[in-house]
């Protein structure tokens, strides 16, 4: 497989866990579970679900964009390569601050999710050079 499919295909991989990481957190409503967040008022921090959008949509896309280009410029690799190194550091400290956990699929999803980060950042830093 070409290393710009890799890449692309790792990146779909990022937004599918991160689609099931949330679907995961909600799944214990429908069998009863009180899904309210504990310490809050019920107002949504809009600040907090912009990030979390940019992070598990906008700049996958983007990173998809960058190698779905037919021009091979350095800087649209490089620009995927930071994205991709971002993502993995994110899925990092996110893996660190949500586990132990109560839901047991987040055992299996989070660090799956640091390993597609680790293997992305790594074929986008190679395909740089």
């Amino acid at each position: 497989m070409e290393r710009n499919q890799k890449i692309i295909a790792l990146w779909l991989m990022t937004i599918c866990g991160f689609a099931c990481h949330s679907l995961t957190d909600i799944l214990p409503m429908f069998w009863g579970k009180d899904m309210a967040v504990v310490a809050t008022n019920g107002n949504v921090d809009y600040g907090m679900i912009v990030f979390m959008m940019t992070l598990s949509f906008f700049i996958p896309a983007c990173g998809m964009f960058c190698m779905l280009t037919d021009c091979h410029a350095k800087l649209l690799r490089t620009v995927n390569a930071v994205l991709a190194v971002l993502i993995a550091l994110f899925n990092i400290a996110h893996a660190f601050m949500e586990l132990p956990s109560e839901n047991a699929g987040q055992y299996v999803i989070l660090p799956m999710m640091v390993v597609i980060g680790c293997v992305l950042a790594w074929h986008s830093i190679k395909i740089i050079k």
